[in-house]
This record gives structure tokens, sequence and C-alpha cells, in this order.
């Protein structure tokens, strides 16, 4: 299996610095909505950062237990991890680099197949915005 396409979620695909999360969320940024989840995404200058980061959020206020979060964040992860490859080729051709943070919005747990289908569209609809 070529190197291209292998489905990884590596730690250079996280966002993890706190002054891209903060300028991910100052206004600039644009916003999509697929239910059970909405992305917040802010296209950067390659020389701030390569490639697309993402940032997994999902509110206690909606999950009390750790463990149901941890599962939403999962289940976000993986689908992610299997459907990133269009619009991870689409920013390296346009050179560019993409910020995103996908936050889960319902109150429940969703089947797997469901958030991979609505994960689908959510980056649709960013390719589509950028």
């Amino acid at each position: 299996m070529p190197s291209s396409t292998r489905n990884t979620f590596k730690k250079s695909e996280r966002l993890c610095s706190r002054l891209l999360m903060e300028r991910l969320f100052q206004g600039d940024s644009k916003s999509v909505s697929a239910y059970p989840m909405r992305a917040v995404f802010l296209p950067v200058d390659k020389s701030v950062q390569q490639g697309v980061s993402v940032l997994i959020s999902v509110p206690k206020k909606r999950f009390h237990d750790a463990v149901d979060r941890n599962r939403v964040k999962r289940q976000i992860r993986e689908a992610y991890r299997k459907l990133k490859h269009s619009l991870v080729e689409n920013m390296v051709s346009r050179e560019e680099g993409l910020l995103i943070a996908f936050i889960y919005v319902s109150a429940k747990i969703e089947p797997t197949a469901y958030v991979e289908k609505r994960m689908s569209r959510l980056l649709e609809k960013i390719s589509e915005a950028l």
C-alpha cells in the first residue's frame, strides 16, 4: 500500500498549539454543520501550519462520563482518518495549511456508521467552502 494513501492519524496532524487554537476560534474562521457535528475551519499560510491539523471536542456539558466522551472522540477520529485523503490532497495542491475543529453537538451517542456518513458530508462542505 503506498504511503500517500495509508489511513493514519499521526501526532503531526493533531492541533496542539494553543496559539493556533486561539487563532482558529477568534473570528476569521468559517463554520459548517452536519448533525451531530460542527466543523470550524481556518485556511492558513503554509509557513504557519503545513497540511491539515485537527482538533476534536466533545463537551462535558453533554456527556458527563469520560467513557462516553472518549468513545465519541474515538468515533470522530476514526471517521476522519478514513475520509481525510481528498481534503489533504486538496490542501497540498493549493500549498496552504488548514486548521479544523470538530465539535460534537448531539446529546446522544450516534452509531459509528452514521458518524462516518456525516463526517463525509462535513469534509465535502469544507472543500466547497475553500
